[in-house]
Formats: C-alpha cells, structure tokens, sequence
C-alpha cells in the first residue's frame, strides 16, 4: 500500500496553511468593502480570488500527482494559466496604483504612463504561448512514477526576463515618485500620504521581484523539471507572501484615506461640501440641546 513521502505531507502541509491565510486575508478585506466595488477593490479581490484559487486546485492535485498523467498536466496549467492570471492582476494593481500616486490630471486612458504600462503587458500573452510550447509533463517509469513538470529554457529564460523588467519597472517608477515627487504630489492636501504610499508600494513590488525571480532560477537550476508538488508549493508560497504584502500596503489608515479620496475625485464628489452640511447639522443639534 503506497503511503505519502515527507515531501507530499510538507506540499500539503504548505497548501492548507496559504490556502488559511488567503482566506483569512480575503475575508477581512471583503468585511471592509463599505460602498461601491471600485477598481482598486475589484483588483484587490481579484489577486485574493485567483491565488486562493491556485492554492485550491494545487492542493487537490497533489495527492494525485504520482503515475496520474491526466493530474500532472492539470498541475502545468495551473502553473502556466492561473498563475499568470494572478500576476497579471497584480500588474494591473501597480499600474493602478501609479496612476494614484502620479495625482493625474487626465483620466486613465488619457495618461500616456497609464497607457504605456498596460500596452507593457500584451508581450505576457507571447510569454504564455512559450511556456505551453515548451511546457513538460512527464510521469516517471521507477515507482512511484513522480509527476515531473517544467518548461524548456527558451519559455523558462522569457518569463523570467519578462517578470523581471516588469517588476524593476514598477520600483523605478514608485522610487522616483519616493524620492523626487512631482510638483502635483508635493502640492496635494494629502503629500504625506502619497510619500508612504510609493514607499509601501516599492517595498511590495520588490517582494514580488523576488519571488518571480526565485521560481523561475530555482526551475532553470533544476534543468528545466522539477516535481509537479514542488512546483506548485513554490508558487504558491510564493502567491501567498505577495498577497500578504498587498494586504499589508492597503491596510494602512492614510492608503484608505488617500484611495477613497482618489475615488471621490475621479466620480466627481465634492466631499467639502459634504463636511459643511454636516459640521452645520452638529451645530445645529448641539444648539437644540443647549435649549432644551
């Protein structure tokens, strides 16, 4: 009777844990949601959504790895397909956010940096291409025929490439807004804010440099294959670290505040306003009690 190795038991030992902590983390930023789902929020939900998603199906995969073919290819998809998807909404959450930080004067898709940062991610779709190309799916002959998974060096170098200076990009752009802000930033009511918010956000966009960059190096020193659970053990602590960072960066008191004013300003509230008639309704009511 075939019992599961330590490495099986640490690979599902790792998916319940990340599979706990995504769900923790989705459900406080659900619980949070007061008013409309804007864009940041749905990205956000998105990032949580699709790695939870990952850790899910890597979780169940794993324990039919061994000598099932039919899992072992679904364990390289879920590499190539969900993985992607999730980096790409954490791509379009850095775009998103360097939109916010840069105090626009035009909409999104008026600012040329908005728009050059989203034409950035269509070369992504050739990078999937490769990987599906050159990807690897091999059951071994010796038992207990351990799932191998992987891509060929072209695919393997392109994303790592790919992931690389997309990421270096989005820390050069948050560092100068850290260190030498424009003249919108050093103006706005809320520059402090914006200065933690680059900061955060820096510190965030490294992290996933790091882990990208981990994967990928860890796959080309291992010639290309590894196994199918060591594969999506990785991502997926990987995921889960990225998420914790994100969760980190917009729990912050001055993100929130600074996001909801974002919000206001691109649907056109005018929250002055707001605080005058209910500064007058205070003085109203503290008058009234004073009578009475």
């Amino acid at each position: 009777m075939y019992s599961p190795d330590q490495w099986e038991i640490l690979s599902e030992i790792n998916s319940v844990t990340c599979i706990t902590i995504i769900s923790l983390i989705f459900g406080r930023k659900v619980a949070s949601i007061d008013g409309p789902l804007h864009y940041v929020r749905l990205l956000l939900l998105l990032i949580y959504g699709a790695t939870w998603a990952f850790c899910l199906i890597a979780c169940m995969l794993t324990s039919t790895n061994n000598g099932n073919l039919v899992s072992c290819t679904l364990t390289n998809f879920n590499c190539i397909i969900i993985y992607t998807i999730t980096k790409i909404f954490l791509f379009l959450y850095f775009i998103e956010k360097i939109h916010i930080i840069s105090v626009p004067k035009t909409s999104r898709f008026r600012s040329p940096l908005y728009l050059v940062n989203l034409g950035l991610l269509i070369p992504q779709i050739a990078v999937v291409v490769l990987q599906v190309i050159y990807r690897l799916s091999i059951i071994r002959n010796q038992y207990p025929f351990h799932c191998l998974v992987g891509y060929g060096l072209p695919a393997t170098a392109a994303t790592l490439c790919y992931d690389v200076l997309l990421s270096a990009l989005y820390i050069g752009i948050f560092v100068k807004y850290y260190y030498f802000p424009n003249t919108a930033q050093q103006t706005a009511h809320q520059s402090s804010s914006l200065h933690m918010m680059a900061k955060r956000n820096t510190i965030a966009a490294i992290t996933t440099l790091l882990t990208s960059a981990i994967n990928y190096v860890l796959l080309i020193c291992l010639g290309g294959e590894e196994r199918g659970l060591v594969a999506s053990s990785v991502i997926t602590l990987c995921l889960t670290i990225d998420c914790m960072l994100v969760h980190w960066v917009t729990t912050h008191p001055a993100e929130i505040q600074l996001n909801e004013r974002a919000l206001q300003r691109v649907n056109g509230d005018k929250p002055a306003r707001l605080e005058i008639k209910q500064h007058q309704e205070v003085v109203i009511l503290t008058e009234l009690n004073n009578r009475a």
